[in-house]
């Protein structure tokens, strides 16, 4: 399911091409630059209502109101009260982790944004089973409103579809999906940036909100080892009052996961606890909540 945003910004594109305008020209002709234009178009930069009054001024067509829904909104988003409970428990965890390590409050690098205009879950079917679509379509029921979980789900990249699946799965519980910093929430792990190796931005990922713990259940992050710069495919961190943990998800199959040594090597060098989750048990009833159930399980003792 595409979110508002990246209908308003094809619904757009597609107003621009029937007018035979370059980005340049239509850019010129509305009052602002070609590279204000390209942003929007490629999703980098949510569009303005002004914006969106003067390109429909030059396009000679005025979008429907639902696509209006798509209007950038300055701020941070706003905190479902699950969340916002979820991340107060996992503030006094990290205070906990601060105080007992000496480790000053990092600071961080401004938020990268959304680059996909594509709709990553339409051939779910294709690839995996009609059972799994069905899993989507139920996901876009109950999500069909919420403008920001898309825009976050969309940018997701995966290895597998499997693990796409999960994410999936994991969304039906009805978490709230934010842009996280893992090392801020207390991550025992060195992240990285994935292409360049260097200190991350955000990580998106689910945060929930337990009767007994808090998760943030984050999807493909990139880990600095000893070795190297390995993906874990999920880290979730954990936390219950003051105690806190850091755990991985693998999903196993051909052919990311068949050098059982390589394998080995990797959990070693990651030093926390490490769930192996066959592909063919992404279908399979109550995996996630197993998964939550385990993880609690790493929690260190009160």
């Amino acid at each position: 399911m595409l979110s508002y945003q990246q209908k308003l910004t094809k619904r757009l594109i597609k107003l621009r091409l029937a007018r035979k305008l370059s980005q340049h020209e239509a850019a010129k002709l509305a009052g602002f630059c070609q590279p204000y234009l390209a942003q929007i178009e490629r999703g980098v930069r949510p569009i303005s209502l002004r914006a969106l009054q003067l390109l429909e001024t030059v396009y000679g067509k005025k979008v429907s109101s639902s696509l209006r829904k798509g209007v950038g909104r300055r701020g941070k988003p706003s905190l479902a009260p699950a969340t916002r409970q979820a991340m107060k428990e996992m503030a006094a965890a990290i205070r906990s982790y601060w105080k007992d390590a000496g480790i000053p409050k990092p600071r961080h690098p401004q938020a990268h944004q959304v680059r996909r205009s594509s709709d990553p879950l339409w051939p779910m079917a294709l690839h995996l089973s009609l059972e799994a679509r069905e899993e989507v379509e139920l996901l876009e029921k109950l999500r069909a409103e919420d403008e920001q979980f898309w825009r976050q789900f969309n940018s997701l990249r995966f290895d597998s579809w499997s693990e796409k699946r999960l994410l999936v799965r994991v969304g039906l519980l009805g978490g709230q999906m934010l842009g996280v910093r893992l090392n801020r929430l207390g991550c025992s792990l060195h992240v990285v940036d994935g292409l360049t190796g260097k200190r991350p931005g955000l990580h998106r990922g689910y945060v929930l909100k337990g009767k007994e713990a808090s998760v943030v259940w984050c999807p493909q992050v990139a880990v600095k080892v000893h070795f190297g710069i390995v993906c874990v495919d999920n880290l979730l961190i954990v936390s219950a009052g003051a105690r806190r943990v850091t755990v991985a998800v693998e999903v196993q199959g051909a052919p990311y996961h068949q050098d059982a040594r390589r394998e080995l090597r990797r959990v070693r060098a990651l030093g926390i606890p490490v769930l192996h989750i066959d592909a063919g048990e992404i279908g399979s009833p109550g995996l996630v909540k197993r998964i939550l159930l385990w993880a609690h399980t790493q929690l260190p003792a009160a």
